[in-house]
């Protein structure tokens, strides 16, 4: 097998501006550090930006070699202490339970920063948000309607509607911090893709308060 290696700065380079800009760096990298998700994380381009910026995180896909060859990048960076890979279809129906269960191993008990990008499925949106603990950060970005005309993903299940990602958000109560849909361009000034993305944290269920402002 090719091993396709990296050095952890060079992932960060391919790592969305949008979680750049809003994930929170932390003070130190220990194993005690907040749990970040990283939701179907492919070969963990922000896992790795996370543990960088101190996180412990749980990274999540249905891929193992992609898992295999984030695991090897982390232990270069010597983060691999820090990180916590799991092979989960999460279009499964019971993907929910079985990486509560593995959390539940580790001793983590809730979720304190959501990561989702370029990734839908519709279905699993409560369920996730259940594993944010009150204050917990999510930062989302993911393709929507009119992508179909710059390129793939072009399928309706995999874009977001005009307003859906923040009207998600406001069901669920969060507290919205920077929503945006935007064609994004080249140097050219092309459209190549056309994005949602959202900042917001989980106000607390009882008080209907955002416990980071309290």
């Amino acid at each position: 097998m090719t091993k396709h290696l990296c050095t952890a700065e060079h992932s960060h380079s391919r790592a969305s501006r949008w979680v750049q800009r809003y994930l929170p760096t932390l003070a130190d990298g220990s194993v005690s550090a907040p749990v970040l998700l990283d939701w179907a994380c492919g070969q963990g381009r922000h896992s790795l930006l996370a543990l960088d910026r101190g996180w412990q995180v749980l990274a999540i896909d249905k891929d193992p070699s992609a898992l295999e060859r984030l695991c090897e990048q982390a232990q270069e960076a010597a983060y691999s202490s820090a990180l916590h890979c799991f092979a989960i279809d999460l279009e499964r129906p019971d993907s929910l339970e079985m990486l509560r269960c593995k959390a539940l191993d580790l001793g983590i008990h809730a979720i304190d920063a959501l990561v989702v990008t370029n990734y839908l499925y519709r279905l699993h949106w409560r369920a996730m948000m259940s594993l944010l603990r009150p204050g917990g950060l999510l930062l989302y970005e993911t393709f929507a309607e009119g992508q179909q005309q710059l390129g793939r993903p072009r399928r309706g299940s995999f874009l977001l509607q005009a307003g859906e990602l923040l009207a998600k958000a406001q069901q669920s109560n969060l507290a919205i911090f920077a929503f945006e849909d935007v064609v994004e361009r080249d140097e050219q000034s092309q459209p190549i893709a056309r994005v949602q993305r959202l900042w917001a944290r989980k106000v607390d269920p009882v008080s209907g308060a955002d416990p980071w402002l309290g």
